[in-house]
């Protein structure tokens, strides 16, 4: 039977007005995730990314010096911080610059205790031997959460024979930590894809640590976990007008409680007042297949599940549509105008009317809406995984793509495993509305 614990009245409209956590509590009241609170006033809804260059922070002390000091602002508030290396120096092996970097930041924390759960990493695959990063980095830092950012090269075959040594090392080393209790996470894909059209895609090789949600560095989030099965029968049905009520309310409470969220710094802010990203993040697809008696294999089941996953991102599409007319568009969309800076003039007006036109048609609130994992497909029991990767296909209706994983995978075999996460990383660069997102990506 449904749970029609959580129905929504159609007359309850009012968005509350004392602060974050009413707003907060009826998103969890209508079956969705809240993220976990840090910051001294407990506001600050994700964690944040940073680029860092290795040669710039090893060479000058100013560099180490800023770098030290935004860290230990961000662990003192417990904001959780996923630190990009990038431009190591090439006058030494990577893996000694990558020591001398995790010590200097060691003795700049000295003193400060409690930082380790709170300070992450995302290394690209090919940098440096992955046991060696992980190893440094756990010794002289503390066990945080490592990401390990797999490109092109990592996902292709390759005739020369030390590029595919260390392409294989690479998914030994990821395959072997996949269960462990502090997995080391692939992620990939390099791009975030917008809600609207009139929008470009964006590149994304930062993690964002709240959900591992890989997204452009620095950028603000509001995530939110959508468990599908809250949203269903014990038989795997989905209670489709619930579902919509719900899909439509949480854009509206999400785009209330936007301005009264905190950011860590300047960047963040900016980001958050431009492009006011919302990842509402579906989780259980696999468990939700097997719940409903469906085979994952079966052709008619992705069916099943692409017309789910099509509805929920249709009605948030919807909805952040509908809150872009009662209230305003989003900015980035109005600063995204091809005519800002023309002179006035009847060329410039023809223009600025196609734009209008272009912008009643594809208007949005939100610059993203939608997330997805790779391990959403997979069901929660330690079952035979290899089969569910059939499913990952609904994979390209998400605007952004999360890589936490909570399922147990202890069967999947080394090539099922690697060739799980090249299909799924086709499925994301094929949503891409570009030719191409980033060199190398």
């Amino acid at each position: 039977m449904f749970d029609h614990a959580h129905d929504l009245p159609a007359s309850r409209v009012a968005i509350a007005a004392d602060g974050v956590d009413p707003i907060f509590a009826e998103i969890a009241a209508l079956g969705f995730e809240t993220p976990p609170w840090s910051g001294h006033g407990k506001s600050i809804a994700c964690g944040t990314s940073l680029r860092v260059s290795v040669s710039c922070v090893l060479a000058g002390q100013r560099a180490a010096g800023d770098l030290l000091d935004t860290l230990r602002g961000l662990i003192a508030k417990r904001v959780p911080v996923c630190l990009v290396p990038d431009d190591f120096p090439g006058e030494v092996p990577a893996i000694e610059a990558w020591t001398k970097f995790c010590e200097l930041l060691q003795s700049g924390f000295s003193g400060q205790h409690g930082c380790k759960p709170y300070l992450g990493f995302c290394m690209h695959s090919h940098r440096m031997p992955l046991d060696a990063y992980c190893l440094i980095a756990d010794s002289l830092l503390g066990p945080g959460p490592r990401y390990v950012f797999l490109d092109s090269l990592q996902m292709a075959a390759h005739t020369d024979s030390r590029v595919a040594e260390r392409t294989a090392s690479n998914w030994r080393f990821l395959w072997r930590h996949r269960n462990h209790p502090r997995p080391v996470q692939p992620v990939y894909g390099g791009l975030v894809r917008s809600a609207c059209r009139l929008l470009a895609d964006e590149v994304a090789a930062a993690v964002i640590p709240t959900r591992s949600l890989l997204a452009p560095a620095g950028s603000a989030w509001l995530p939110l976990g959508l468990p599908i099965s809250a949203f269903c029968s014990q038989a795997g049905t989905p209670d489709w007008q619930r579902l919509r009520a719900a899909l439509r309310r949480v854009v509206d409470l999400a785009d209330s409680v936007l301005p009264m969220l905190d950011w860590h710094d300047p960047r963040q802010r900016a980001d958050a007042a431009t492009n006011r990203r919302v990842a509402v993040c579906i989780t259980g697809l696999g468990d939700l297949l097997l719940q409903s008696g469906r085979s994952p294999g079966a052709l008619e089941s992705l069916a099943w599940l692409t017309r789910l996953v099509r509805f929920i991102r249709t009605e948030l599409s919807a909805q952040s549509s509908r809150r872009a007319a009662a209230t305003d568009l989003l900015p980035a969309l109005a600063q995204a105008s091809p005519v800002l800076g023309w002179s006035a003039g009847k060329h410039r007006e023809r223009w600025q009317q196609q734009w209008d036109l272009a912008v009643s048609e594809a208007a949005v609130r939100h610059r993203n809406l939608l997330a997805m994992s790779p391990a959403s497909v997979l069901p929660d029991r330690n079952l035979g995984c290899a089969g569910f990767a059939d499913l990952l296909p609904v994979l390209g209706f998400a605007d952004a793509w999360s890589f936490d994983c909570n399922v147990q995978t202890q069967e999947f075999k080394l090539s099922q495993f690697r060739d799980f996460h090249r299909r799924a990383r086709a499925t994301i660069q094929s949503a891409q509305r570009a030719s191409f997102v980033a060199a190398g990506v």
